[in-house]
């Protein structure tokens, strides 16, 4: 593990944050989301680094091998889900502000620079939220934080990893125990509806990893349940049938998506269907309902098609 930078020993007064890292199959990722704290422009922060239980033995024995003055460690032995860690990381924390990175993800060089800056300017304020950098191995975007109180129907305004005062997480009792995914939207709608206030700052503090096979992903199936579950818990917020029916409609469109990609036609066809009674019909979702009413041969021979045209598009 590099560490590039000398650890300065800073008065325990001084330090203003926890970086809980929080860790399940990402042994590929694990050492740069490690270095990108180690290597922070400021020393003012402490590090918890969270081994979930079932993990690879790859990413076991980075967590095993890894040691730093500034990390305290922690491991599972069985498999908690993304909640019950972090929540784990935060009762660990001895500072007054806790910054969630996932494993898989990372902080530029300068985050915790700005993010002191901006809790010694406004001390009062309970979160703060910034630009994000979202990326993958082929390409990357800013995305900087919705100003629209709307697009609460689809998630948070901006990052959910974005810091808050562990006095904020206890107020709003963590997070639910009903939800395995999706806890953090439930967090932070939990925000609004108390409006509760944060500092608003122009500069990206966080580096997003956007993965295929993201927990997310992986638990697709459980989208629909959790929709009803969450617009249930926030009933303020989703007081408008129509925020019901987007968040709705936002669900079953992208459920339609997956499953289409899965090969599930059928899955597919009917999710869109469901999208279609709910919000407005787009050119996507038509061509996931003809494929579901296709004859099987005819099916396969335009899958065959459009991943030639795929592979084609890469090559040249």
């Amino acid at each position: 593990m590099k560490n590039n930078k000398n650890i300065i020993e800073t008065k325990k007064s001084e330090i203003k944050i926890t970086v809980g890292i929080t860790a399940y199959k990402v042994s590929q990722y694990l050492e740069k989301a490690l270095n990108s704290v180690i290597n922070q422009s400021s020393d003012k922060w402490r590090g918890v680094l969270i081994l979930d239980g079932g993990n690879d033995k790859h990413t076991e024995k980075l967590f095993n091998m890894f040691q730093h003055p500034n990390f305290k460690k922690y491991s599972f032995t069985k498999n908690q889900g993304p909640y019950k860690t972090r929540t784990k990381a935060i009762e660990l924390s001895k500072t007054e502000w806790y910054l969630q990175l996932d494993g898989d993800d990372y902080l530029p060089e300068n985050a915790i620079e700005i993010l002191i800056r901006a809790i010694e300017n406004e001390p009062n304020s309970y979160f703060i939220y910034g630009n994000c950098l979202h990326f993958n191995d082929l390409s990357s975007y800013t995305k900087i934080p919705s100003e629209n109180i709307e697009d609460l129907c689809f998630g948070p305004l901006f990052n959910a990893a974005s810091p808050i005062k562990i006095e904020l997480f206890k107020k709003l009792g963590g997070y639910s125990k009903d939800l395995f995914i999706n806890a953090d939207w439930d967090f932070w709608l939990s925000v609004f509806e108390k409006n509760i206030s944060g500092i608003k700052i122009d500069e990206t503090i966080y580096a997003r990893r956007d993965r295929n096979d993201s927990v997310g992903n992986q638990f697709m199936n459980l989208k629909t349940k959790i929709i009803e579950s969450i617009i249930s818990r926030h009933p303020i917020y989703f007081k408008k049938e129509s925020r019901k029916n987007i968040a709705r409609y936002h669900i079953y469109k992208k459920l339609a998506g997956y499953y289409k990609a899965k090969g599930n036609r059928f899955e597919a066809s009917a999710c869109a269907s469901s999208a279609l009674n709910l919000g407005t019909s787009t050119s996507s979702l038509k061509d996931i309902i003809y494929e579901g009413e296709m004859p099987y041969f005819r099916y396969k021979i335009r899958r065959i098609m459009r991943y030639i045209s795929i592979k084609l598009k890469k090559i040249f």
